[in-house]
């Protein structure tokens, strides 16, 4: 799924019918439509941001040499949001402490799992459909965004409701439920 892709749905969603059809057949776009298109993605990259730093986080696994107990931030491969485990060589948890640039771990690290923020996306990228996400789901909140930056904030107001909506029931937890056993007291 490319993001040409999703501005597709985004455009018959906003009523953009003739615009659709040309990023379909990838015609040539007049300049006011190619200003829209731009507008468009840029609304994608702000909703794809804000789906894995605020509703559904985009974790990655990545293997690194921790031996001076600091990993700064800049040597991994994603921009970092949060830093969730820190494994050693035998696959054991490790203590470490947060700080804004880097985290300073309590033994020698060999994998760190974080969530990261996705970075920017061109209009012929692929889209990589992390935790569910759909080009529905991505859609819904482009026209929000994209309704919001032309005026018509009563439509947004729908496809936001929409868009926050799907990421509510994809971010609920599934399988079983395990209540605490009953007790007298």
């Amino acid at each position: 799924m490319t993001v040409r892709d999703i501005l597709k749905l985004v455009c018959e969603f906003v009523g953009e019918r003739e615009l659709a059809q040309k990023l379909a057949t990838s015609q040539q776009l007049q300049e006011r439509e190619q200003q829209k298109i731009e507008i468009m993605t840029n609304c994608f990259n702000l909703v794809n941001q804000e789906i894995a730093s605020d509703y559904l986080p985009f974790l990655h696994k990545e293997e690194v040499d921790i031996e001076d107990g600091v990993l700064n931030f800049s040597s991994l491969k994603n921009k970092v949001i949060n830093i969730y485990e820190i494994k050693n060589r035998f696959g054991f948890n490790l203590k470490f402490r947060n700080y804004p640039n880097f985290v300073e771990v309590f033994g020698k690290g060999k994998w760190v799992t974080y969530s990261f923020l996705p970075a920017d996306k061109a209009l012929d990228d692929e889209v990589e459909m992390f935790c569910g996400l759909s080009a529905r789901v991505y859609a819904y909140g482009v026209a929000s965004e994209f309704l919001l930056v032309d005026g018509v904030s009563e439509d947004a107001e729908i496809w936001e409701e929409r868009f926050k909506e799907s990421l509510f029931v994809l971010s609920r937890k599934r399988g079983e439920h395990k209540l605490p056993a009953r007790s007298w007291f």
